[in-house]
């Protein structure tokens, strides 16, 4: 009880005691509700890479660009936030240089850092490793190409149960 009796002239006197006892419980209740919720396992985010497991879809890399060449130009545009310019300006150099026949503009990094190009065709899931492989060793050849990694998407994926 948190009022004691009542004394002379005053009104419900406030046990201090109880009120003490009260809230040390509450305030231990709240923190093990914290820690139980803290502990508890969080479904991990899993790098997958951009292919469906029964479908079909393109391959797609993140590539830098460097030197003075057309695309490092463009790309440079598209760092200084120029970006539909700098796309057309991509999109003319894939179809001129045999090089890039069969890859196509997807769009471009953060702040126009890289450029994401992907084949413009579908691939099958079964064709995906072998595509990605040859596209990866062919572009990281070229002189002008700084890196050219394969393009991961971040999935979230529910534990089961």
């Amino acid at each position: 009880m948190l009022y004691g009796a009542k004394h002379e002239g005053q009104g419900n006197a406030m046990d201090v005691n109880a009120q003490r006892t009260w809230g040390v419980a509450v305030t231990g209740a709240l923190m093990a509700v914290a820690l139980i919720v803290a502990v508890q396992p969080e479904a991990p985010a899993v790098a997958q890479f951009a292919q469906g497991q029964d479908a079909a879809g393109p391959v797609s890399f993140v590539v830098k660009f460097r030197g003075s060449g057309p695309i490092a130009r463009a790309q440079a545009l598209a760092a200084r936030g120029q970006l539909a310019a700098a796309q057309r300006q991509v999109e003319i150099q894939l179809d001129r240089q045999t090089a890039f026949a069969g890859l196509c503009f997807d769009r471009f990094t953060a702040g126009g850092a890289e450029i994401v190009l992907r084949t413009c065709e579908a691939v099958a899931a079964s064709e995906y490793g072998a595509v990605q492989q040859s596209w990866g060793v062919r572009l990281r050849a070229m002189r002008a190409v700084e890196y050219a990694d394969a393009n991961a998407t971040a999935t979230q994926q529910h534990a089961p149960g």
